[in-house]
């Protein structure tokens, strides 16, 4: 058998490529946003959408229920299981990814004009072959995961981020170099994001095909095991993907709230081409920031799933308590601190991404602000559900979605009708809901692992943590505004925000220099 990576070293893979894929995927938007302008950029918007929806429909189950299963059956030592659970699983789902793609290529334009923006309708086009892409690499990255090798999914995911820059921006800059209108040129980038999920396909394929010996079974294993009836495989897998599946479709029924709601709502009071400029600015500028730490507690979340799932097959309730315990103390940590720090630097932020477009920044300045302290709410919600999910209650987070779902809804058709509000409804709205959520499912882990979160270590100490690192935050970039130029006084007055953060969570004990230094250890071998 493999080597297994522990949570905590594979969340760091997952951290460090997270990081480098936002980044990429930033100089990917800033660009191309400076190219046709905040406005124009709704179209991108408004076709991620409908694709993040129509995706989160293929595939949001897949690699969470194949990791748990995988984990599962390794635990027991069923092997021949395992093979089997793919074949179901790339049955399923890639004709389910095949059947959407096309569907959605089909009614592209009536789905464009149901978004109130009749020019998105290339970018919703071009954007469909993806699904089937991404329908393939979910499966194989469910594999891996399974494995607790958090490794593929990294270097894919890298992989599809960088050709996304390459195909997608050149795409588009040869686009608008030859004069073709806004609605063409973001369409062109939109194309190279297809191209760049088949890139991270065809490295998967590879990956899976190529595969070494820790991940096939030996003879001998393939002669003693028993093989569970593929009816029951295929019941067990939809049991755990299905409510994923719902999960997730509900939870982007959020953005595609904000999607249909905000620009509609908008438009009753602001012109046109002003309600794009606020849309453009929420959904490509603020989001786009909001989204660089967000990854950093998702790679926990995933890292999470398999370890708990093993442990919950094993009946190993001390190691399950451990695992999520340990997992919300670190999520809390880097979710409090992401969100006084970009709280703090949310201007300067935005100024040094989208320096063409000042009046989009000093739109989305203030939408970051807020949307900022939704990280909070979002990554402990992440984690939780991944605790829930890994134990067999996949269910469970379906309801806390659906209830949020529904807050969203209504809060956001609310506020954002309010003209003094507008657009700052959307982010107020997530704020509202997702609190909500997090404590249905802190209630849900209660009920039925009779576990809760340490509050002293979750909410209390982070709380201050956060609080004294948006003081340095703002501190810092005050001195260091008086010394140099602000997109240069921005990295020190980061760096030194980070410092005293980390420096007051270990005189507070919040952490010590041996968590963290365990949190680099590399592997640690199969029991």
């Amino acid at each position: 058998m493999s080597k297994k990576q522990s949570v905590a070293y594979g969340a760091l893979i997952l951290s460090v490529s997270g990081f480098l894929v936002k980044l990429v995927g930033a100089i990917f938007k800033i660009p191309l946003t400076n190219l046709v302008g905040a406005a124009a950029m709704s179209y991108f918007t408004s076709a991620y959408s409908i694709y993040v929806f129509l995706l989160s429909i293929a595939t949001s189950g897949l690699p969470t229920g194949i990791a748990t299963m995988v984990s599962s059956s390794l635990a027991l030592e069923r092997y021949k299981d395992i093979s089997k659970i793919m074949k179901i699983a790339s049955v399923i789902f890639i004709t389910l990814g095949t059947v959407l793609a096309v569907l959605g290529f089909i009614f592209a334009m009536p789905l464009a004009e149901g978004m109130n923006s009749r020019e998105a309708y290339w970018s919703v086009a071009a954007i469909m072959p993806a699904i089937i892409c991404i329908s393939v690499v979910s499966v194989f990255k469910g594999f891996f995961q399974g494995y607790r090798n958090m490794t593929p999914t990294a270097l894919s995911n890298l992989i599809e981020a960088i050709v996304k820059l390459l195909a997608g921006y050149g795409i588009a800059l040869f686009l608008d170099n030859l004069g073709y209108p806004p609605e063409i040129v973001v369409g062109g980038a939109v194309l190279g994001v297809s191209v760049s999920t088949f890139a991270a396909m065809i490295f998967m394929i590879c990956r899976y095909a190529f595969r070494s010996k820790n991940y096939r079974i030996s003879i001998s294993g393939f002669l003693n095991d028993v093989c569970t009836p593929t009816k029951k495989l295929t019941k067990d897998f939809l049991i755990i993907s299905f409510p994923l599946i719902i999960s997730s479709v509900t939870a982007n029924l959020m953005s595609l709230v904000d999607a249909f709601v905000v620009m509609n709502r908008l438009k009753t009071y602001l012109d046109i081409e002003q309600a794009k400029l606020l849309w453009g600015s929420y959904g490509n500028m603020a989001l786009t920031i909001f989204n660089l730490p967000s990854f950093l507690i998702t790679a926990i979340g995933i890292s999470l799933i398999p370890a708990i799932a093993a442990a919950y097959a094993k009946k190993d309730k001390n190691l399950i308590e451990k695992t999520a315990g340990e997992s919300l103390k670190y999520s809390s940590i880097l979710a409090f601190g992401s969100a006084f720090g970009l709280n703090a630097v949310s201007g300067p932020v935005l100024n040094l991404f989208f320096p063409a477009d000042p009046a989009g920044v000093q739109a989305a300045t203030p939408l970051l602000q807020i949307i900022s302290f939704a990280l909070i709410a979002v990554g402990l919600t992440n984690i939780t559900s991944a605790i829930l999910q890994s134990v067999g209650k996949s269910y469970l987070p379906v309801i806390s979605v659906a209830v949020g779902a529904g807050i969203k809804t209504v809060s956001t058709l609310i506020l954002v009708s309010i003209p003094g509000v507008n657009v700052l409804g959307a982010p107020i709205a997530t704020n509202i809901a997702y609190p909500v959520m997090l404590i249905m499912n802190i209630w849900f882990v209660y009920k039925n692992l009779g576990f809760l979160p340490n509050w002293l270590d979750v909410f209390v100490k982070p709380l201050i943590s956060g609080a004294v690192c948006w003081i340095a935050a703002k501190g810092f970039m005050f001195v260091f505004d008086l010394i140099l130029p602000q997109k240069i006084a921005l990295f020190p007055a980061i760096f030194c925000a980070i410092l005293v953060y980390l420096l007051f969570l270990i005189i507070i004990k919040l952490v010590s220099f041996n968590e963290i230094k365990s949190i680099f250890l590399k592997k640690r071998k199969n029991a």
